[in-house]
């Protein structure tokens, strides 16, 4: 009894001990946890907005790369559809040539579109010049002034020489409009906003940029900006950027902005330079949203841990091993959900909610890769809704884009789990089918030419708005190398459908050649839509 009653205490002790080393070093176990959860929390939600700035960013840039190309086929068509009758005008009014050649352009309703010029060649005597690009001293020289041009027309009518055509500048000038228009009506949630700044002078210093559009500080388009200016912190971080983007192009940084409460909270930035237009493109998210959405997730699993703590102090001993895995589990779990939510965001079309391009690219790397190794080609149909751009300009650009999501929203009802809609940019969707014979192809089109004519949109002076839209619709062939053959064959059956009237579609035969004179954006755009 002696004996028990020595050893009853130091038992007592050492469990005693014991139970409060191992829940000592249990509440820090789960004071690190807590604080590795969070970190990991921040730093995916700061890395994938860092993806979703530096995406926006390059789809703009894309855009405007684009919409050059488009415009400058454009016009080099327009110039070429109006070289035949021009000349018929200028040969009919003889001596009064220049004069009737001007009136015909002067008429037209894209008449700030030209660039019209004549002189005579004998004393090089300047009749009409109407951007001035003769100047004050005409030498006679036409071979200098080619380079202004996209497209031009130079013929003479006895000694008057005529020269007309459309200039870079003007289409610059066109493109630069209708991108600052886009960035001026882009939204996007939370504090982000996109804007451009032009440089004057790449060593920097005073006024060595102008901006040229800021959603978030309207009414600030054409204010000098210089290096030396501070951000709320007073750091001067403008000389950095420049310094950076001239020797990469792009830059992630951040700076600081103020607060309400007279305080400052970091901004996140990506910019990337577009050097045709001397451009700096940016676009910034504030981060102080993160470090709430990062708070207000933990919440829940803070208290979640706390409770958990407690109740493994009084069974540590039996359920010590399998509560470390569960949380471990637990912390696994909320951070695979907060990542597939970003993610998802990014893998969505902003305004349309349809798969977004970079992702749709990415599925059909992985369908085409399985097509080579023996699997059967998916169904790739290319939709362009027609007379798109006659609707933007004539309604605007926000009846536009309900138009895009309602289209999006009706053609969803025809698609099936397996399948994608894809926005391929502006007014073109590519549609991705899985597992369709011929027959069930023929049917999909029906479907989606009919879910196309369902949508009605009314404006804003009560016109009611029907769709029709142009299809092409082809298949991987195995002569072709990489995913965009089967894209470019379904292009070539989009051509056929708008060739032949629109409001149709074409299916490809079976591993048909692809027609690279047959594009679809060759056909012309300013009246056709």
């Amino acid at each position: 009894m002696k004996s028990k009653q020595k050893v009853r205490p130091q038992t007592i002790a050492i469990i005693v001990v014991m139970t409060i080393a191992i829940l000592l070093l249990l509440h820090q176990a789960f004071l690190r946890i807590r604080v590795l959860y969070t970190e990991q929390l921040y730093a995916n939600a700061l890395e994938l907005r860092q993806h979703f700035l530096e995406n926006t960013v390059n789809n703009l840039v894309e855009d405007i790369v684009t919409e050059r190309a488009v415009r400058t086929k454009e016009y080099e068509d327009q110039v070429e559809s109006c070289r035949d009758y021009v000349h018929l005008i200028a040969e009919e009014a003889g001596k009064d040539a220049a004069k009737e050649v001007k009136e015909y352009f002067d008429a037209r309703p894209d008449s700030r579109n030209w660039t019209y010029m004549a002189y005579n060649k004998d004393s090089n005597e300047v009749l009409y010049d109407t951007d001035g690009l003769l100047g004050d001293a005409w030498s006679g020289n036409e071979e200098e002034l080619k380079n202004s041009f996209i497209s031009s027309d130079s013929f003479s009518v006895g000694n008057t020489a005529i020269i007309y055509g459309i200039t870079r500048q003007t289409m610059d000038d066109i493109v630069r409009k209708s991108i600052i228009q886009k960035v001026m009506y882009n939204e996007f949630d939370g504090n982000t906003w996109i804007w451009i700044n032009e440089i004057r002078n790449y060593d920097g210093g005073k006024n060595y940029a102008v901006r040229v559009v800021n959603p978030e500080e309207r009414g600030t388009e054409g204010r000098l900006i210089s290096t030396g200016e501070t951000d709320a912190d007073g750091k001067e971080y403008l000389q950095d950027e420049l310094d950076k983007l001239k020797d990469l192009g792009n830059y992630h940084y951040t700076y600081s902005i103020k607060t309400g409460d007279g305080g400052s909270a970091p901004r996140l930035v990506f910019s990337r330079l577009f050097k045709d237009y001397n451009w700096i493109v940016s676009m910034g998210s504030n981060m102080d949203d993160i470090a709430i959405y990062v708070r207000n997730t933990n919440a829940p699993v803070e208290q979640y841990m706390i409770k958990f703590e407690l109740v493994v102090a009084v069974i540590f001993l039996l359920l010590l091993a399998f509560m470390v895995v569960m949380t471990l589990r637990s912390d696994r779990v909320f951070s695979l959900k907060i990542t597939k939510k970003l993610k998802h965001q990014v893998e969505r079309d902003a305004l349309t909610k349809a798969t977004s391009r970079q992702y749709g690219e990415e599925k059909l790397k992985q369908f085409f890769e399985a097509y080579k190794k023996g699997k059967a080609s998916p169904a790739i149909m290319l939709l362009d809704v027609d007379h798109f751009k006659e609707i933007n300009d004539t309604y605007g650009h926000d009846i536009g884009d309900v138009v895009l999501k309602r289209v999006v929203t009706s053609l969803y009802h025809t698609f099936r789990k397996s399948d994608y809609l894809i926005r391929w940019g502006g007014d073109e969707f590519v549609g991705v089918y899985l597992g369709l014979d011929e027959d069930g192809v023929t049917m999909v089109a029906q479907k989606v030419m009919e879910a196309v004519h369902a949508v009605k949109v009314k404006t804003d002076d009560g016109t009611e708005l029907s769709m029709t839209a142009s299809i092409g619709i082809a298949e991987f062939a195995v002569t072709d190398n990489e995913y965009m053959d089967g894209i470019k064959r379904a292009d070539n059956m989009l051509y056929e459908s708008k060739a032949g009237g629109r409001d149709q579609f074409h299916i490809a035969e079976k591993n048909a050649a692809i027609d690279e004179s047959k594009q679809s954006d060759k056909l012309a755009r300013g009246k056709t839509g």
